[in-house]
């Protein structure tokens, strides 16, 4: 059985792996994969790709991220993937996937920053959603995202999920690399909320909103309250058709 590895260390908020882990767990993807914890030391190394079929970053901060893995660690993940492996970056993780950082630009939280797995070669920007809303601590900014998950048909189908300072992947269609998987619905021109991106011969899925996040699971009810709780267990089904959808890309059945 091949491992799920979940990146639990510098930068990893302990709400988003707690809703990652019950997501999972929620598609029995457990049943078929040891979902395993990763640190940054196991990344310093190669012996984990052989037996790994998904490396997952969480929500978070990017600048943790770059500070513990930059340089070998990074390398490792971007060589996982280029030969057949499959990466999935959420909220912190879609912005460290990405070659660019834009957050908060003008404001305290700024950062600006080039990044080195480069999945998506564009710039992250962010929060999607305007500037001067969000905060770390309060969830201030925090809402439901209305989301396009737009098909192989070029149709798309509205969808909603949990957002709260994700990016935007900026002019996503101009890089043949590239895919546009889901689309801000309620953002003016649409910009890319999820993107696929083509490594080598394997996969990275980047994602501006969470859609792990659950009303269903234990720990939402200790983190997110009143009326966006009860919003968010109103597109439950939403949520993780658009969840279930993502998994779909990396062959985990």
């Amino acid at each position: 059985m091949k491992k799920i590895l979940i990146y639990k260390d510098d930068g990893a908020d302990s709400f988003c792996i707690a809703s990652l882990l019950s997501a999972l767990k929620h598609e029995k993807i457990d049943q078929k994969y040891h979902l395993t914890w990763a640190n940054k030391d196991l990344f310093q190394g190669t012996d984990w790709q052989k037996e790994t079929h998904l490396v997952i970053f969480p929500g978070g901060r990017d600048t943790p991220y770059h500070q513990a893995l930059k340089g070998s660690g990074n390398h490792h993940i971007r060589d996982f993937v280029e030969k057949g492996g499959n990466f999935l970056g959420i909220c912190a993780g879609g912005y460290y996937g990405s070659a660019m950082v834009e957050f908060e630009q003008g404001g305290p939280l700024e950062i600006f920053a080039t990044r080195e797995l480069k999945f998506f070669p564009g710039v992250a920007r962010g929060p999607a959603y305007g500037l001067g809303k969000f905060d770390y601590q309060s969830g201030q900014g925090a809402q439901i995202a209305k989301i396009n998950l737009v098909s192989s048909s070029s149709a798309s189908s509205l969808t909603a999920a949990y957002y709260n300072g994700g990016c935007a992947f900026v002019d996503a269609e101009q890089y043949h690399t590239t895919s546009v998987v889901a689309r801000y619905a309620d953002i003016e021109e649409q910009p890319a909320a999820i993107v696929k991106c083509q490594v080598g011969t394997g996969c990275a899925i980047l994602s501006g909103v969470h859609p792990e996040y659950s009303a269903y699971h234990e720990c939402t009810k200790k983190h997110i309250k009143g009326s966006l709780f009860l919003a968010l267990k109103q597109i439950e089904r939403e949520r993780r058709t658009l969840f279930s959808s993502l998994l779909n890309h990396f062959s985990l059945n």
